[in-house]
């Protein structure tokens, strides 16, 4: 019994002794645990501060304040313009703008198709301005507004607009446009960009739209090319023996009508040289 009893006591003391070095280590393993928080919470707190520091600096410091801006890709706008709308403030610093907002200001303008803006270190910004290409100006009502390339009109003509681009004409009657020639109208003034025969885009003095008759192309020299609803390019190809028979005969090569509709003739005949009524109204400088 008393033998018993001492194991007893020994192996009691055991488990109590084991429990107690296992509590240390648990307790040493937490306080590591708590030291690694605090020193990594530490770190975070002296790099925030730090960025805080750093980003306030930048904002404000004199050696990042806007000292110019460069103005890439204009045409038809002035730097005027595009320094307006991208409202640089005195005191600001290449950092304090939010080029966002200011690429958003510059792309309102009609003519803007796409903006950049950057930053230059240490002092300026640069804008990059790709602006739309105007092809034609359609007239509309008793007012004109530029089409692009795609056939959407972008702007309606001002005194400020210096353009020199091909008139359509007929092709908005009582606030409808006719879509469909309006398409395949673009489509031919496209073609005749790359034209490298007469006559290319910058022979046309405007394209009349006839719901009886179709297009009708008039050149600067006073040509009235009737094209009627299709083919187009085709039609303009017979034009070429037309032009040279005219050299040949030295018959002067102004205002005459040269009827292109039918595929196995053409008809040739001089034209009054009254400017057509629908071109009224379009102020000098633009081509009529």
């Amino acid at each position: 019994m008393h033998h018993r009893g001492r194991q007893m006591r020994r192996s009691l003391g055991t488990r109590l002794s084991v429990r107690k070095n296992r509590l240390k280590r648990l307790s040493g393993n937490v306080f590591r645990d708590c030291c690694k928080a605090v020193a990594l919470f530490s770190i975070i707190f002296v790099m925030t501060a730090a960025l805080i520091y750093g980003y306030s600096f930048a904002v404000s410091s004199p050696y990042f304040r806007i000292k110019g801006t460069i103005i890439r890709g204009c045409k038809e706008l002035t730097e005027k313009e595009v320094m307006a709308l991208a409202a640089v403030k005195p005191s600001q610093t290449i950092f304090s703008v939010n080029l966002k907002a200011m690429a958003r200001r510059i792309s309102s303008h009609s003519w803007v198709k796409s903006v950049a803006v950057g930053r230059e270190f240490p002092n300026r910004l640069v804008i990059e301005v790709q602006e739309r290409t105007a092809l034609a100006m359609c007239k509309m009502g008793k007012d004109f507004y530029l089409l692009d390339k795609n056939g959407a009109f972008f702007k309606k003509l001002d005194a400020n607009d210096d353009v020199d681009l091909p008139v359509l004409t007929g092709y908005s009657r009582e606030g409808r446009m006719n879509a469909e020639l309006l398409q395949k109208t673009v489509g031919l003034l496209k073609r005749l960009t790359l034209s490298k025969s007469f006559p290319t885009i910058n022979n046309v003095s405007e394209i009349n739209l006839s719901e009886v008759t179709g297009l009708s192309l008039i050149t600067d020299n006073g040509f009235c090319l009737k094209l009627g609803f299709d083919n187009y390019e085709n039609k303009l190809h017979r034009l070429l023996p037309v032009v040279t028979a005219l050299n040949k005969k030295n018959i002067k090569q102004e205002f005459f009508n040269i009827d292109l509709r039918e595929v196995n003739n053409i008809y040739v005949e001089r034209r009054g040289v009254h400017e057509p009524a629908e071109r009224a109204g379009i102020k000098k400088g633009f081509r009529t």
